[in-house]
């Protein structure tokens, strides 16, 4: 029994960036070791993730139990001792069996056996790109929450301090009461809306806790700032080809079509049976020994129903290789796709909406103030920036999914791209 379980991640090419081809890494026994204390990078958090998720360990755990069948395969049966003892005038007998059909089938079971452990091995890489994804999109959310909460506060501060000069205004006479009741009133309800983002924060926080295996231990997750990202990307075909190259689940169903193809000849193998035979009898004054051969007869039975098993199986797992690559194509486009409207459309906040909207409603701030504009414009010039500062940072957080999703359907970091 293992007392470990070695696997393959992906760690260097999702989390730090780098070729397709990863180290092995050993997977702990036991998860929520490894609590951070400080501020962790994306990054670090996928690595946390791989090192404690116990759904993820659970499923690691198959690398272990296809090491075991690979041992099991490799080991030769058994030789069988009977002994038929005297009583009487009979004198005593014993037969030793061992079967020779073991000798060449050996080979065979070891093949495929070592195809299903490449299989399985593949198969968890995949289950680690889907957990590494999963983390990313749980830190866009945590830093979405975050941020959105950040820009309700600096607007419940702001309708605020125009609550105040509405009040200003009203003792000296300039606005009537309706007026700074009104500004009041919006102050109040926005301070109350700011007030319910927090639990936002707590549940993506909690979301991101439970992928990195800390859900029961006592630890608290903050994030460091998201990482750049490159603005344009190579053509379809391009990221098709590092896509085809890298994906560890069109690695684990060509390996699939490998291991079915071992079981198929394995399974024409198995028609014939031959089993070597050493008997002997004898008593005090007379012993005879010798060797022989017990053989199956493959007259009714030609092991068709293992064949067509086997053949079956075959054409499954070559089927199922051609819905993964296709499946692999689209993907990619959709996901690069995504990715460039995505960074587009953050762009575009940034570099002309968001300058003119602020520049807008600081004038019309100041001109309230100066008491030649109406509240209602001072009202109406904040609210569209703030609602244009949290379209801003709903915008990053989809092109930081965005990202999540291409490296998930490239099998490999975006950071390869700049």
């Amino acid at each position: 029994m293992f007392r470990k379980t070695r696997i393959f991640l992906l760690l260097p090419v999702f989390v730090l960036g780098g070729c397709a081809t990863a180290p092995t890494s050993v997977v702990p026994e036991t998860t929520g070791s490894n609590v951070p204390t400080s501020p962790v990078s994306e990054a670090e958090a996928a690595r946390l993730a791989l090192l404690n998720n116990a759904a993820f360990l659970e499923l690691a755990e198959d690398i272990g139990i296809s090491r075991a069948q690979l041992v099991q395969a490799k080991q030769f049966p058994n030789p069988t001792l009977s002994v038929l003892f005297p009583l009487g005038s009979k004198q005593l007998e014993f037969a030793s069996k061992f079967p020779l059909e073991a000798l060449w089938l050996r080979p065979r079971r070891v093949a495929a056996a070592e195809f299903d452990l490449q299989k399985a091995e593949k198969t968890i890489i995949q289950s680690g790109t889907d957990l590494v994804r999963a983390v990313k999109l749980a830190c866009a959310d945590l830093r979405l929450a975050e941020r959105q909460s950040t820009l309700a506060n600096e607007s419940a501060d702001l309708h605020a301090k125009i609550a105040e000069l509405a009040e200003a205004r009203l003792r000296a006479g300039d606005v009537g009461a309706l007026e700074s009741q009104s500004a009041r009133t919006d102050a109040l309800r926005i301070r109350a809306e700011a007030d319910t983002l927090p639990a936002s924060i707590h549940v993506a926080r909690e979301k991101l806790r439970a992928l990195l295996g800390f859900a029961s231990t006592p630890a608290t997750i903050t994030l460091k700032g998201a990482p750049a990202l490159p603005s344009n990307l190579p053509d379809d075909e391009t990221l098709l080809k590092q896509a085809l190259a890298t994906r560890p689940d069109l690695r684990a169903a060509e390996i699939a079509v490998e291991a079915a193809g071992a079981k198929a000849k394995l399974a024409e193998a198995e028609i014939l049976t031959l089993t070597a035979v050493l008997d002997a009898n004898g008593d005090a004054s007379n012993f005879e020994a010798g060797p022989g051969l017990e053989a199956t007869l493959p007259i009714f039975n030609q092991n068709q129903g293992g064949k067509a098993l086997a053949a079956a199986n075959l054409r499954k797992a070559a089927r199922h290789y051609a819905t993964v690559r296709d499946a692999i194509a689209t993907e990619v486009r959709t996901a690069r796709m995504r990715y460039l409207q995505a960074a587009s459309a953050a762009a575009a906040f940034q570099n002309t909406v968001l300058p003119a909207l602020t520049e807008s409603a600081e004038q019309t701030e100041s001109a309230y103030s100066a008491g030649n504009v109406s509240y209602l414009s001072v009202l109406d010039a904040t609210r569209k920036l703030h609602e244009t500062r949290v379209l801003h940072a709903t915008a990053i957080a989809d092109w930081q999914r965005a990202a999540a999703e291409l490296e998930h359907s490239l099998g490999s970091s975006v950071e390869f791209l700049r």
